[in-house]
């Protein structure tokens, strides 16, 4: 038997099974392993919840500094506006072509590619890297600047000009000759492409169908031009369109137009309305025989009483070679609608003592042929006194009076009477005081009376008092001439020239009003020779006279909103545009051989060198109204050749209607970031960045608020093209 030592199973201590202690230690360190691995991987995803988070909060705060800039745009448009105001107030125009923002640190690459394809490059000035600067916006880590752009004085490339349309009388924006502008190559694809919205869009378009030969230099794409100029309200013009019916119908209107415009006197305002009426009217039959004619027609003018008395040794007394002569005058400078007048003249002869005889009285018509070229005709008709013994009389002065009415008819012995001296008076006395000498003597004395007319549209009235007649006894006058005392009155306190000129059809623009007379309206009578006028004017004896406001208050039809030029632009190669090939003439159909050759490119040129360098310095300021272009009389040094007055006034009278002062207009560069000051840097560190282009029309006269309207035309963000 061996020796063994058995152990009883208890003592081992699991009944005969393994040990518990020894199977918790496996599955402890699998826990273990568990447990790390969870860890680990919640340290995993914690880094890239951590990671994923810092890259959503970056970018969160990337977004938010973005957004911040663009808001920020908002306040770069609204301090521009702000200086743009702060700056001109009331002022018709800039006096600058671009404003910056001001502030400490520069903005760079401000004029880069991206921002001058939406600007004008003429609208820059001789400054083509202008340099506005950051302003800090206070309460948030942004900044902001802007630089404006004046573009007041641009054409408009969707309105102005056309294609072939010739310069005539200024009545529509498509006679404005786009071609003479340098960055204009061809006119018609230019045309053909509108409209454009944005000079980026032009700018593009244009080069590629030729109709440009370089970036944008003269144009816009909008404008806008309200009706009204004075008190920075809007008024309601006067239409002076139709014919004469048309008027009629609107006669308290022009009437109160002509009042408002500076012809105070309601007299006045209704004689320039009677004078339109006849202007306009296809015949040539005045509608007052009392007041000033402004129709066609030859004017009685001078009036001689003639005789040569003879007496003969045995107390014999005639009167040979008794005549009265007629002059008529016609200062109008077109031709009359009739060719054929009949002058109707009666003379009554009357003696003071009664017991002298006279001549028979006259009665008779005479033929007055007229023609376009005609000026002056003087016919005569004959009398004579009876042979008679005289001696009766001797050593007497005896007063033989010719009681003379005439009447000028138009085409036919009952037709319309035209003219009429004196009207309505039925005679004008003409006095010749004779002398009977003692008797026996043979001697031939000569009598003569003269009356000369100062101005034969105003001949009706023969009074004393009217100062229209002057008679001289022993005067043998100028028939055939211009009277003595109208070439007085000329070189006085008159326009100097005695042009007249009638359309007899409507009004084509409101500017035809300086062909018609003003009526009286200073102390001296001289004044009725004078027209209403589109310019200050100096008389010839010196004295200065303004200006007749009628621009600003009548209008011919519907007026186009755009298109127009803004007469303060400092933009010579747009005001060459308006003034190239301009009519040169005194009255619309002017013959060719007597009109003045229109305006050539080199005159233009010169004409627009003085606009821009010396128009803006008139005492007047700048053209706030349209009516103060005739404040520029300076211009006609830059004119060519000696010019007559009408041919002067012809520069104003077709140059107004292709202007309009009422129109300021902006492009803006704006720019915009969101920034934070970074210790030790020179400059703060930029987060976000964005540039952005507005356009901004703006009234230059302001309202019943007295605020200047504004509309932001267009706002777009650059950062992208």
């Amino acid at each position: 038997m061996k020796d063994t030592i058995s152990v009883p199973r208890r003592e081992r201590g699991d009944g005969g099974v393994p040990d518990a202690r020894v199977e918790d230690r496996g599955r402890s360190g699998v826990a273990l392993i568990l447990v790390i691995g969870m860890l680990a991987l919640m340290v995993v995803l914690g880094v890239t919840f951590s990671i994923y988070m810092r890259t959503e909060r970056v970018a969160a705060g990337s977004f938010k500094s973005s957004v911040v800039a663009r808001q920020l745009i908002s306040v770069a448009l609204n301090r521009a506006l702000d200086a743009i105001n702060s700056d001109l107030g009331n002022k018709p125009y800039p006096t600058w072509n671009v404003l910056e923002s001001l502030g400490i640190t520069l903005i760079p690459d401000v004029t880069n590619i991206n921002s001058m394809a939406w600007i004008p490059r003429a609208a820059l000035g001789s400054n083509q890297t202008p340099t506005p600067r950051w302003i800090d916006v206070p309460g948030v880590d942004g900044r902001v600047g802007y630089l404006v752009v004046n573009c007041s004085g641009l054409l408009d490339a969707n309105i102005s000009g056309s294609n072939g349309v010739t310069r005539s009388i200024g009545t529509n924006v498509n006679e404005i000759q786009i071609s003479v502008c340098p960055d204009v190559a061809n006119v018609a694809p230019l045309v053909a492409g509108r409209p454009y919205e944005t000079i980026q869009e032009l700018g593009v378009t244009g080069l590629v169908s030729g109709a440009l030969n370089q970036p944008v230099s003269n144009f816009v794409c909008y404008s806008y031009f309200p009706a009204g100029y004075p008190g920075g309200t809007n008024i309601s013009f006067v239409d002076l369109s139709g014919d004469e019916n048309a008027l009629m119908g609107r006669h308290a209107n022009i009437v109160n137009g002509f009042i408002a415009c500076g012809f105070t006197n309601k007299g006045q305002a209704e004689f320039i309305f009677t004078n339109l009426l006849d202007y306009v009217d296809a015949d040539c039959i005045p509608r007052d025989l009392g007041s000033a004619c402004t129709e066609s027609v030859p004017m009685f003018n001078e009036v001689q009483v003639k005789g040569e008395c003879w007496f003969n040794a045995t107390g014999t007394f005639e009167i040979k070679k008794g005549r009265v002569s007629i002059e008529w005058f016609y200062p109008f400078v077109g031709p009359s609608p009739i060719n054929t007048y009949k002058i109707e003249c009666t003379v009554n002869f009357q003696a003071t003592p009664a017991a002298f005889p006279v001549p028979a009285n006259v009665n008779t018509f005479i033929d007055a042929g007229f023609g376009p070229n005609m000026t002056f005709s003087c016919p005569s008709v004959n009398f004579a006194l009876p042979s008679f013994d005289c001696r009766a009389f001797t050593g007497q002065v005896v007063t033989l009076t010719a009681k003379v009415n005439l009447k000028m008819h138009e085409s036919r012995d009952a037709g319309q009477v035209v003219d009429a001296v004196p009207y309505p008076a039925p005679t004008f006395d003409l006095n010749l005081p004779i002398t009977i000498p003692l008797i026996p003597i043979t001697v031939t004395n000569t009598v003569v009376v003269d009356a000369e007319c100062v101005d034969p549209r105003f001949n009706w009235d023969v009074s004393p008092g009217a100062k229209q007649w002057s008679v001289k006894n022993g005067y043998f006058g100028t028939l055939g001439l211009m009277n003595s005392n109208t070439l007085t009155v000329l070189t006085r306190d008159t326009e100097g020239h005695s042009d007249m000129y009638v359309a007899d059809r409507p009004l084509v623009s409101a500017t035809e009003l300086t062909y018609l007379l003003r009526g009286q309206t200073f102390s001296s009578p001289d004044e009725r020779w004078n027209t209403i006028r589109l310019f200050d004017w100096l008389s010839p004896n010196g004295n200065s006279h303004s200006l007749d406001r009628v621009l600003d208050y009548f209008i011919v039809g519907a007026t186009n909103a755009t298109g127009f030029v803004n007469p303060n632009s400092r933009m010579a190669d747009v005001l060459t545009a308006v003034f190239e090939g301009m009519p040169m003439n005194r009255y619309p159909g002017e013959p060719a051989a007597t009109v003045r050759l229109p305006l050539n490119h080199a005159d233009a040129v010169n004409v627009a060198s003085f606009w821009v360098n010396t128009n803006l310095n008139l005492s007047y300021g700048n053209f706030t109204r349209l009516s103060d272009i005739g404040h520029a009389t300076n211009v006609f040094a830059y004119l060519p050749g000696s010019l007559t007055p009408f041919q002067q006034e012809s520069f104003f009278r077709y140059t107004t209607g292709l202007f309009n002062p009422r129109q300021q207009y902006f492009k803006i560069l704006l720019f915009a970031q969101t920034a934070k000051t970074v210790p030790l840097l020179p400059d703060k560190s930029v987060l976000a960045d964005v540039r952005a282009i507005a356009e901004v029309w703006r009234d230059p006269l302001p309202n019943a608020e007295g605020i200047h309207p504004c509309v932001v035309r267009m706002v777009h963000l650059l950062n992208n093209d």
